[in-house]
């Protein structure tokens, strides 16, 4: 009797407390949740619906619909409350426990405090609140009662100190909270006597101060990153050398002593595997370091910007060095560095030094090749002239002598080409100009002096309708120009259209282009210039096999997924006009030097207004592989055809492979076939990229991996109408909706699909000319020309 009534009691504080919780289905017993879990996010929710901006989106699934609150782990897709992730433990036949074991709310404009009610989610492994600056107070004790791996709390408005109940956490593999207000001493509750096996360290940019004790981090010898950088430490920087593999360490902008010299330093204090080391700010004096004594012989990334180096920098003693030969960026901007020696080899290295804010940088560069390498960036030797004073005025007057005969003819065809140009321009700039496009119209001279008049040593990289090169404005700031071949009507309207969708368009997952040039038959647009190019040429080969040598981690492969579905959601739903990009592809995804995505080329790109949801066209325009298959066959364009090239984006991001592959079986040739008959399997896991090393016993890592890999295969379904909306995308990604995936492909035949997406059986640009028939239910279409890019 006891029983029951406390049971009655439970169910009572729940309605109380959360309203009616039901499922999809009907009615759901208390009993299959923990009522802590649930009286923990209520107080979330709290603590945070008033200060949070548009909750629908950031918190959706959080707020009640229809006076009913539904549970957070529902099997309904529509309802899963966002960033909570769930595991279910089936007791026995007829009793299911859903726990909550992770939370996580990137960039959801949280507003509020961390309540304290956030310890009673007891089973919580992952806590991830980030880019949150609204999210202020101190940080709850309880968080050290939970059982966390991942405690990621960086750019939010945390403030005061960092409490001592977080060491004991002692299964946490990654802790950053950087990005906050914390103030005090270094953690001191962080050194501990056993060994501990986390891996990622950050406290920067902060308000920490004092010495940081010399031993704290020596039982943290499983750590791969530790960034201390923008506190206001000082002392000697802590000993690391018990760390055998600690590969990235920031000491930035702190007040910290004794680390020149600095081989003596590196001596004692670091351990000999680091890659990226970072020592800007520091305030080190003295001359140029002696590179030989340097050790380090592992080092990629030496920052030493902002310090006091002075005197002559020999580039070849740095090269000739042990350190040299592994080192890829040496940065000492900022320094007193007044003379730079080097040889003509070293120019053309596939290093980078950078000296910018040195007194050997502010001479003018001329043709002096150092300083236009190492100041610039741009490197190469200058070509040496050749032959007497008496040969060259030989040429001169030869020249001019064969021009008189032929100067009247040259005026006559001019004057006719000018006329018609002039016409065309008239009628460009009238377009333009005529708009409300707000961008900026560079002038022609500016640059071809950016880009070395088109040299190819700029070149970045080229497709079927231009080139696009790395350009350098007068005042250092880098471009990307992209130089089109205007010889169709088709490419002027390219040009004009992608100006005049994107000119005004802002967000973070988007290329940003900045302005337009017209000369000529020139037609140039300058976007902003992106460190790691397209993602095409970082994740696989030009011969379409696996590059070993990728860099991208899991962590890196999921934020570009998402970023690039940030960007298509935003083109879909939320910009001026709803725009379909029509080419969402790998070589369309630019990459920032931290490997945020952004799209870009949108000379394809098509607005969507007066409220259809679909487009029929003629000309079917895109890049083989990657069309939707109604386009193929009806013309029909919609959100949908973009969804279905982003979920082949996502395939290929995670297997590391191009859309089609010559060098295996039939079956496997077209990867969303490949992936469907995995899927069919019950194999989709084995679609991995075998370069990717994934944490075997980490389950949020593997529960991420496999909804991103459902998330793609949801896309790619023949039918749109069983595609996801990039909403959706963007919720399952995200956690915040279960994908669901079916275990057979669609009845439409795949194969028949695969013949007509590479009708000219060739991965390049160009045309398909080749008459194809394809039946489709009832309906029989003969495709006989599909443009390519």
């Amino acid at each position: 009797m006891v029983k029951m009534v406390a049971f009655e009691v439970g169910v009572l504080m729940i309605f109380l407390i959360t309203g009616n919780f039901v499922d999809e289905v009907g009615a759901q017993t208390v009993m299959d949740f923990s009522l802590n879990e649930l009286d923990a996010l209520q107080s979330l929710w709290g603590a945070w619906n008033e200060s949070t901006s548009n909750t629908n989106l950031n918190l959706a699934g959080w707020s009640s619909s229809g006076g009913k609150i539904f549970y957070p782990c529902n099997n309904n897709i529509e309802r899963k409350w966002r960033g909570v992730s769930c595991l279910e433990h089936q007791v026995n036949e007829s009793s299911v426990i859903n726990w909550i074991i992770g939370l996580t709310l990137d960039d959801a404009s949280i507003g509020g405090i961390l309540p304290p009610e956030i310890g009673k989610l007891n089973n919580l492994v992952t806590l991830t609140l980030t880019g949150n600056p609204n999210l202020t107070g101190p940080l709850p004790t309880q968080i050290g009662d939970l059982p966390l791996n991942i405690l990621d709390l960086h750019d939010n408005g945390f403030d005061g100190v960092i409490p001592t109940e977080l060491a004991q956490l002692r299964n946490l593999l990654q802790l950053d909270l950087s990005g906050n207000r914390f103030v005090g001493q270094f953690p001191a509750q962080f050194i501990v006597k056993t060994k501990t096996a986390m891996q990622v360290f950050r406290i920067s940019r902060n308000l920490l101060e004092g010495d940081i004790p010399p031993l704290a981090f020596q039982n943290m010898t499983q750590l791969l990153t530790i960034d201390l950088s923008d506190n206001g430490f000082t002392g000697l920087p802590p000993n690391l050398t018990s760390i055998p593999n600690l590969s990235y360490l920031n000491l930035s902008s702190n007040l910290f002593t004794g680390l020149a010299p600095l081989p003596a330093f590196f001596s004692r204090t670091l351990p000999q595997r680091i890659a990226i080391l970072d020592l800007s700010g520091l305030n080190i004096g003295g001359g140029v370091p002696d590179w030989n004594a340097m050790g380090l012989s592992t080092l990629d990334h030496l920052y030493l910007d902002g310090n006091n180096f002075t005197g002559e920098l020999n580039v070849s003693a740095v090269f000739g060095s042990s350190i040299g030969r592994s080192l890829k960026v040496l940065s000492l901007k900022d320094n007193k560095i007044t003379k730079v020696v080097y040889t003509d080899a070293i120019i053309g290295a596939q290093s980078t030094i950078l000296l910018q804010g040195n007194p050997y940088c502010q001479v003018p560069t001329s043709d002096d090749d150092g300083r236009r390498c190492y100041c610039e960036q741009i490197c190469f030797v200058s070509p040496k002239t050749s032959g007497s004073s008496n040969e060259i005025w030989k040429i001169i007057v030869i020249a001019i002598s064969f021009s008189a005969g032929v100067l009247g003819l040259v005026i006559l065809i001019f004057s006719l080409i000018l006329h018609r140009n002039r016409k065309r321009m008239r009628s460009l700039y009238k377009a333009l100009e005529g708009s409300e496009v707000k961008t900026k119209r560079f002038e022609y001279r500016e640059l071809r002096a950016a880009t070395r008049n088109f040299s190819p040593a700029m070149k970045l990289g080229a497709g079927a309708f231009g080139a696009v090169y790395k350009g350098i404005l007068s005042n250092k700031t880098e471009i990307a120009v992209k130089q089109l071949f205007l010889k169709t009507k088709e490419g002027r309207d390219d040009f004009i259209n992608e100006v005049l969708l994107i000119g005004n368009l802002q967000h973070r997952n988007l290329v940003t282009l900045k302005g337009y040039s017209l000369h000529g038959k020139e037609m140039l647009l300058v976007y902003e210039y992106l460190e790691n190019r397209d993602l095409d040429k970082l994740l696989v080969c030009p011969q379409c096999t696996p590059n070993p040598h990728s860099p991208l981690d899991w962590q890196a492969r999921k934020n570009i997924c998402l970023g690039v579905a940030q960007g298509l959601y935003y083109l879909h739903a939320s910009s001026q006009s709803r725009i379909l990009h029509r080419d969402v592809k790998a070589s369309n995804v630019l990459l920032d030097k931290n490997h945020n995505p952004k799209i870009a080329d949108f000379g394809l790109a098509r607005p969507i207004q007066d409220g259809r949801s679909k487009i029929v066209t003629e000309r079917r325009a895109g890049t083989l592989g990657y069309l939707a298959p109604e386009y193929l066959f009806f013309g029909q364009v919609s959100e949908k055809a973009d969804v279905f090239s982003f979920g082949v984006l996502i395939l290929e991001i995670l297997s590391g492979r191009r859309n089609r592959h010559y060098h295996v079986s039939e079956d496997e040739e077209y990867l969303p076939v490949y992936a469907w008959k995995l899927q069919s399997e019950g194999k989709l896991m084995d679609l991995l990229d075998r370069r990717l090393q994934l944490d075997p016993n980490n389950i949020s890592e593997k529960m991420e991996v496999q909804r991103v890999l459902n998330t793609g295969i949801l896309c790619v379904e023949m039918s749109p109408e069983k595609r996801p909306t990039m909403f959706r995308v963007l919720a399952m990604l995200g956690g915040d909706t279960e994908t669901i995936v079916p275990k057979t492909a669609d009845p439409n035949t795949w194969l028949e699909f695969q013949s007509l997406s590479f009708a000219d059986n060739s991965p390049g640009t160009g045309t398909a000319s080749k008459s194809i028939g394809i039946t489709n239910g009832n309906a029989t279409v003969e495709l006989t020309e599909v443009q390519c890019r």
